[in-house]
């Protein structure tokens, strides 16, 4: 079983509501594309993202949540910078 940290459970807790998925569909490995995200879907999650960790995801980051780890990555990086 996935042991997520607590950047990794409001991640998938936004990816989920986001992605309209239950919570337990999101996986470290899973891909935004596997769980049914289109490209609109990928645009409100990071405006989603955004908008919870109070961050600006430039869109060459924005090009690199492809996945729940992808996500987690951009989201560490910039709550960090």
């Amino acid at each position: 079983m996935d042991e997520f940290d607590d950047v990794e459970r409001q991640v998938r807790q936004i990816i989920a509501e986001e992605l309209q998925v239950g919570e337990a569909d999101v996986r470290k490995e899973s891909t935004i594309e596997e769980l049914g995200g289109d490209s609109l879907k990928a645009l409100m999650l990071i405006t989603a993202l955004e908008n919870h960790f109070n961050i600006s995801i430039p869109d060459e980051d924005a090009m690199k949540i492809k996945s729940f780890n992808g996500a987690v990555g951009v989201v560490r990086r910039l709550k960090s910078a």
